[in-house]
């Protein structure tokens, strides 16, 4: 480039730059206010999934503590449970780990539901044996209330990983 060329075009560049830095700072703040809002979306997303997630948690909490802590059961129609209302709620909501959880939970209590009814009719070591599983699936359901529970819920409803 000569001289003169670089001569005639450098007023002009510097008659341009405060518009040329007013234009980046103004698309700089642009940016950020548009990073702010993402933040904001993406909370407001995770606080309306943990609006729709944590009744689904009490719910079970709530029956897997009522088995574990209070032995209760309560008789169902074939392989009915009082998971199963809400079971496809929480397999969109959570996906398939809670799912699973779910399903498992619900074949426990299937299996302690059908326990706890033959006990009456058995005798003899048949009577005990069934005595004894309806004590370990108690026992299961309480070490589910009292922490199990918990663990397979937490990545869902923690705060500080939303997931």
């Amino acid at each position: 480039m000569s001289a003169s060329l670089w001569n005639s075009i450098w007023p002009d560049l510097i008659k341009g730059a405060p518009a040329a830095f007013v234009a980046f700072v103004i698309g700089c703040i642009a940016a950020r206010i548009a990073y702010n809002q993402y933040l904001v979306s993406k909370a407001k997303l995770n606080l309306d999934l943990f609006g729709q997630r944590f009744p689904i948690f009490q719910k079970t909490w709530q029956i897997v503590s009522d088995v574990g802590i209070k032995g209760k059961v309560e008789q169902m129609s074939g392989l009915a449970t009082p998971f199963n209302n809400f079971r496809p709620q929480a397999r969109f909501l959570f996906g398939k780990e809670i799912e699973k959880y779910l399903n498992l939970i619900s074949s426990k209590y299937i299996d302690l539901e059908a326990a706890a009814t033959e006990t009456n009719a058995l005798q003899g070591q048949e009577r005990t044996d069934n005595i004894a599983e309806c004590r370990d699936l108690k026992d299961w359901f309480y070490k589910q209330a009292t922490h199990g529970l918990q663990e397979k819920f937490a990545p869902y409803l923690d705060f500080e990983k939303w997931k």
